[in-house]
């Protein structure tokens, strides 16, 4: 209906039928372009959206220009930036006409009490209007802290969702793209996180020291995950399949073909949910739900809690405690007061 230049097709469905087909076409019937090479405008170049985000009405209020210019020069991420810009900019709509420079204690308070009642934000959402506030008052007005000290609303204690290993099986049958399955087998062989599996470089594989190397994850910190044979082995058949479409001029470990920039991530979700769905799994999660099933495994097997901290890079140890309160190899042969009666 449509054409095939508008559809992503199943690598197993185009390997069924059209058997003929070299390893270029399936990677491009599999993982499309967009748009259509034959649908571009000539001379035009598409950039990522990060490169170019469209300017708002409140780009240019001297408030936002300054937590920006704050933000970007003490390093803080563009997700952070982000975050506390739209925070910032709510609550300079909510206080027009007066400035947010003159808002009291009492009248923050106010406005925290509309985004709980009114907005109906969870408390997550409401930290980070908190922090934005707070760096904006300490950072960049350079202001005492006992000036704006708010309490943090109380956060609800949630165990993550972990997988079985027969429900990780599964999902690895259900994907059908080689690139894809490698790269779910990645972060639950290493628990390493989305964002960092997709910036993954070769060069941050040290085949000779069976080790991965994360640059710059969560906090802009670096680590070091283990590369066991199976997953080098995965790897490396992966990476010969992969070669033999695209040459060797390659960057990252998973990238665009047409681009040479790395996977976005909502492409890798939007893979991963459409592969859950295929595999019958019920189980409410993402792909972060691989790396908590790697913790909680490790766990189970007997790891120690201090190694699997720092796979997962949290600097504190009560973060990794959480997956103490999943794990099934004590609970489930605990007894019941039903079996006595």
């Amino acid at each position: 209906m449509f054409g095939k230049d508008y559809c992503r097709f199943d690598e197993a469905i185009v390997r069924r039928y059209k058997p003929g087909a070299t390893n270029a076409e399936i990677e491009q019937a599999a993982n499309p372009s967009w748009p259509p090479i034959n649908k571009r405008i000539a001379g035009a170049h598409r950039l990522l959206f990060r490169f170019s985000p469209r300017l708002g009405e409140f780009d240019k209020h001297p408030v936002i220009i300054s937590l920006c210019n704050t933000l970007s020069i003490q390093n803080y991420s563009y997700k952070t930036l982000r975050n506390y810009k739209q925070a910032i900019i709510a609550l300079i709509r909510y206080s027009d006409p007066k400035s947010i420079d003159e808002l009291t204690k009492p009248q923050y308070q106010a406005y925290l009490l509309f985004l709980v009642e009114k907005k109906r934000l969870s408390s997550s959402t409401l930290n980070i209007h908190i922090n934005a506030w707070k760096f904006y008052q300490e950072k960049v007005l350079l202001r005492d802290k006992e000036f704006y000290e708010i309490d943090y609303p109380r956060q609800a204690t949630k165990l993550p969702t972990v997988y079985s290993v027969a429900e990780v099986k599964a999902i690895f049958s259900a994907t059908t793209s080689q690139k894809y399955r490698t790269l779910f087998m990645l972060v639950y062989a290493t628990g390493i996180r989305l964002s960092e599996v997709a910036q993954l470089r070769l060069t941050d594989i040290d085949w000779m020291r069976r080790l991965i190397s994360i640059r710059g994850g969560k906090g802009k910190k670096d680590r070091v995950v283990m590369l066991t044979a199976k997953l080098e082995k995965t790897l490396r058949e992966y990476l010969n399949h992969h070669t033999a479409i695209i040459g060797s001029h390659q960057t990252f470990l998973f990238e665009d073909l047409e681009t040479g920039e790395p996977l976005a991530n909502r492409t890798i979700q939007q893979v991963y949910s459409d592969t859950i769905y295929a595999a019958g799994i019920q189980k409410k999660g993402g792909i972060h739900t691989l790396r908590h099933s790697f913790a909680t495994h490790l766990l189970e097997s007997g790891t120690d809690i201090r190694y699997i901290q720092q796979l997962l890079g949290h600097e504190s140890i009560l973060t990794t405690m959480r997956y103490t309160h999943v794990t099934a190899d004590k609970i489930s042969t605990l007894r019941s007061p039903l079996d006595d009666l």
